[in-house]
Formats: structure tokens, C-alpha cells, sequence
């Protein structure tokens, strides 16, 4: 049975609380969907759907965003960037299904959402991507899906056909408990890990601060033997969501977005020319009208000095989430080959990050 680095029993590492869930549904109101599509010896995808506690036929949520490394694509975020809100729930799905997936989400909603907010990443080693096998029944799927509560991760959804430093990945979602005054906010994460080759996995990855490469002698051994193993450009991507009901706004959600980037680099990722690395962050403490029925309108915010407790549970939260993506993942055998999940036995036997 997979296990999550919190199941493993591994607290210390971390300094805030995790939520109840530890994962993104900690924020009130916040649903996740998985549709998973695995069919034949080719077919490995899916979707996956993050639904905030809103109508969006009446309102948005104020939303920030932040194209780190932008080699792919992310329809709605400059929406976002521009006017400050978010106006759809949140699709993840592979790099070819993106305009099946719009299409589907407009259909669903029956045209009250004109500019879905869709994250991709390329699955096409274990997938037949050019098959474009999501369709519009799978995205209904998905959304029916969704739930509050614990949430699935690793190869479910759009993690289904994910690979991470030549090792299997997927979905991950982490939460984390800040007090600022008398108030507690949770900080949630979902992120899909498809980040990394195998080269860089025996120089580069790490899990609870534990060098990945040299624990298991694999680092040495490529570096004698001269190896290097070359990998897709298009495998190398990853979309961060986070959420939050801090009441946040735009600018403040963008820097916590630009944050998640410190929780990547925590694990070894290095973001190389090719990879598209997307993080979009929305607060769900502030409902903002979709079409101006009002000349003036306010909401609340928090003192920019308070941001630093968010930020440490954002860049811990994201570590964490994309530990799980590993933890919780299977080995899997799809178009190409197979790609073998973490050897999280072998790693704690050597040196547990406790």
C-alpha cells in the first residue's frame, strides 16, 4: 500500500501544522476530481479538476499567477494576470487534449464560462498522446467527480501518464495551518510533477533534504561510466495550484505564486529551457462580481508584513506536495516502456529524512 510522506510517519522535517486533509479540499469549499483513463497497453491519461466554493455564473475570485518557465501552456492565466480574478475552476490534463478540454468545459457549463482555466503537461512516453483520448465525457466525469475531503494522488487523473526525474509521478496536494493573530488560514496545494530526467534525477533530487543520487549509489556510477541519459523536452513540466482563504489580494497572490518556485527547487527541480512551469493561486476569502453592477466595491486584505508566515506554508506545502506525487505513485507500463515508481523501501532502509 502507497503511502504519503505523512503516513510514512515523517513529521519533524516540516515546521506548520498540516491541515486536516493535508491536502488543497483543507480549504473550506474546495472540491478535486480525478477522471482516470487507462485503457489498452497504450492509453495512460486522464484529468483532473479543481473546484473552487463559488458560482461562477454570478462571481470570481480574486486570483494571481506566475509563468515561471513558460515552454507550454495555460489558458486563462493571462486572463488572470490582467484583470485579477479568476472566472472558471481549474483543469489539468495533457499538452494534445487542452482544446477537447475547453471545448468540453464550455459545453458543460452551457456558456456561463467563456475562458476555462486549463494546465497541461506532456504524458506522451507512457501515453498515446496523439490520440487525444480525453473527451468531452471524461471531463463531465471529472467534474461529477469532485469532492471535499482526502484526495487522490499520484497516477490518477491527470497524473496518470506523469514522470518525474525517471521516476513515476503524478498528482500531489499538501495543506498547511498559519495563525496571524487571532485568525487561522490554511494554505492547500495541488500540483501535477512531471519535472526532471533521470540525469538530473542522480545529481539534483531530493526527499526531506536526503540526496536521492548518492544514497542509492546511482550518482557515482553514471558519473564513472561517463552516462547520460537524454529524455523528451516536452516531459518536462509541472502546474502548481494553490489555495487559500486568507484574505488576499492580487499582487499578494501573485508573490505567493512566485514563491511555490522555492518549494521546487527544495526537491532539485531546476526548470531547464524546455520545461513549462505554471503556478496559479486563488484566495477564496473574497467574492468578486463577474460583470460591474456596482461603481465601487471593496474586499479584505491582509498587511503585507503578515505575508512571510504564507509564504514558508506555500514553499512547504509545494516540497511536500511534490513528495507525495512520488510517494503515491505506481509503477506503470504504457506506450514506450515502463517507468518504475520511487524506491521508497530502499530509501528509507539507507537514510530516513526523520
Amino acid at each position: 500500500m502507497k503511502k504519503t510522506l505523512e503516513q510514512l510517519g515523517i513529521h519533524n522535517y516540516f515546521y506548520y501544522q498540516r491541515g486536516i486533509n493535508n491536502a488543497i479540499t483543507d480549504i473550506p469549499g474546495v472540491l478535486v476530481g480525478h477522471k482516470t483513463i487507462i485503457e489498452g497497453k497504450n492509453i495512460r491519461t486522464g484529468i483532473t479538476v479543481i473546484i473552487p466554493p463559488i458560482d461562477f455564473s454570478k462571481n470570481g475570485l480574486i486570483a494571481g499567477g506566475f509563468p515561471f518557465n513558460a515552454n507550454g501552456e495555460m489558458t486563462g492565466l493571462q486572463y488572470i494576470l490582467e484583470e485579477a480574478k479568476m472566472i472558471s475552476p481549474i483543469f489539468l490534463t495533457n499538452t494534445l487534449s487542452v482544446g477537447d478540454v475547453f471545448s468540453a468545459v464550455v459545453n458543460y457549463y452551457h456558456g456561463k464560462i467563456a475562458l476555462p482555466i486549463i494546465g497541461e503537461c506532456w504524458d506522451g512516453y507512457l501515453n498515446d498522446i496523439e490520440g487525444r483520448h480525453v473527451k468531452e465525457k471524461h471531463v463531465f466525469q471529472a467534474i461529477k467527480n469532485a469532492k471535499g475531503g482526502q484526495v487522490e494522488q499520484g497516477c490518477v487523473g491527470a497524473g496518470t501518464g506523469m514522470i518525474s526525474f525517471g521516476y513515476k509521478s503524478g498528482i500531489g496536494s499538501t495543506s498547511r495551518v498559519v495563525c496571524l493573530g487571532d485568525k487561522k488560514y490554511t494554505v492547500g496545494v495541488l500540483l501535477n510533477n512531471n519535472l526532471g530526467n533521470e540525469d538530473q534525477r542522480h545529481k539534483y533530487l531530493r526527499i526531506g533534504g536526503v540526496d536521492i543520487g548518492k544514497l542509492l549509489g546511482e550518482y557515482t556510477i553514471r558519473k564513472e561510466r561517463g552516462e547520460r541519459k537524454h529524455q523528451e523536452g516536452h516531459q518536462s513540466s509541472t502546474i502548481i495550484i494553490i489555495a487559500t482563504d486568507a484574505p488576499l489580494d492580487h499582487h499578494q497572490l501573485n508573490r505567493l505564486s512566485k514563491h511555490a518556485v522555492l518549494g521546487m527547487g527544495r526537491i532539485g527541480i531546476v526548470s531547464y529551457s524546455g520545461s513549462g512551469d505554471f503556478i496559479v493561486s486563488f484566495s477564496t476569502a473574497n467574492k468578486v462580481p463577474k460583470r460591474e453592477t456596482k461603481v465601487h466595491w471593496s474586499i479584505e486584505t491582509i498587511e503585507e508584513t503578515l505575508l512571510d508566515d504564507l509564504f514558508e506554508a506555500a514553499i512547504e506545502s509545494v516540497e511536500e506536495a511534490y513528495i507525495n506525487s512520488f510517494l503515491m505513485a505506481e509503477t506503470t507500463q504504457g506506450r514506450s516502456g515502463t517507468i518504475k515508481a520511487l524506491p521508497i523501501t530502499d530509501i528509507i532502509s539507507k537514510g530516513n529524512p526523520k
